[in-house]
């Protein structure tokens, strides 16, 4: 499993995708769609998906009763972190 970037704002997740992905689309597509223009986002890239944190893990994104945290393929996860090299 590759490493995923997210795009985070006000406490709403509203992307999460492969590094490798056309992030800025997304984002613009997430943003106007839902907010508008002018909302400042939180990017997150190199994050790790997976269910359970490590103890050394940075939780970038927890998933929540209004989101789900999915990998490329539509898995469904529970963390989103930064993990130490």
């Amino acid at each position: 499993m590759g490493t995923y970037t997210l795009a985070i704002a006000d406490g709403v997740l509203f992307a999460c995708l492969p590094d490798e992905a056309d992030v800025a689309q997304a984002v613009a597509e997430a943003t106007t769609t839902n907010y508008g223009f002018g909302l400042a986002l939180s990017i997150v890239r190199g994050a790790v998906l997976t269910d359970a944190a490590r103890p050394g893990d940075h939780v970038v994104w927890r998933e929540g009763p209004d989101s789900e945290l999915l990998d490329a393929d539509g898995r469904r996860y529970r963390y989103a972190v930064r993990r130490a090299a």
